[in-house]
């Protein structure tokens, strides 16, 4: 089974190499220290599943480094928390606002650390998901659309939502059996035989 990644970027050793030990069982971990570094790296295309990042660093700090990293392709969904020596709420307020995940106060225990990451990782795995279901749907939506005169690809999204044929005669203004015979000449267009195929085609 092929490890998540995890990007640490921080310009304390003590911390990068504490929080790689922690890590480094369970998933694959890089570490740079500080944001330029980090950077450099995200821009050479070593796309991580989630960033660790400290705060007070020198010459670039963490809100800066967050704000590039959005902006480097394929990075602006990947989970950043924010690893701070800073525990007044001011301080992770203004990280939230500024795109990060979550918010993680040094010194920190290592079930926390691990609870975080796992759990940060699970939504973006969950979100990726989500779009790439949507994405399909959508596809599925305008392949069909295409092979469907107009009446048919109404009663299809009706069908879909799972309205009965009574339904949707009455809706339309058809007569059931009409209705019955456009279900029939869908069903044949697109080769399937049951309604929740098609629901599972236009909806999910």
């Amino acid at each position: 089974m092929i490890k998540k990644s995890i990007l640490i970027i921080d310009d304390d050793i003590i911390l990068l190499k504490t929080a790689e030990e922690i890590l480094s069982d369970l998933y694959s971990v890089s570490v740079a220290k500080g944001g330029k570094q980090g950077i450099t790296l995200l821009k050479k295309g070593i796309i991580p599943n989630l960033i660790l990042l400290d705060i007070a660093m020198p010459e670039m700090d963490g809100y800066m480094t967050l704000e590039k990293i959005k902006g480097i392709p394929g990075c602006e969904e990947v989970p950043v928390i924010f690893l701070t020596g800073f525990s007044e709420s001011d301080y992770e307020v203004k990280g939230l606002k500024a795109g990060a995940t979550d918010y993680i106060v040094k010194p920190f225990a290592k079930e926390v650390l691990l609870a975080r990451v796992e759990m940060h990782l699970a939504r973006s795995a969950q979100n990726s998901r989500k779009t790439v279901i949507d994405t399909q749907i959508q596809e599925n939506r305008k392949r069909i659309q295409e092979k469907l005169t107009p009446v048919e690809w109404k009663v299809a999204l009706a069908v879909a939502q799972g309205m009965e044929n009574k339904e949707i005669a009455e809706q339309m203004n058809y007569s059931y059996g009409y209705i019955k015979n456009v279900i029939t000449r869908i069903f044949l267009k697109l080769d399937i035989e049951k309604r929740r195929e098609l629901r599972k085609l236009l909806i999910g």
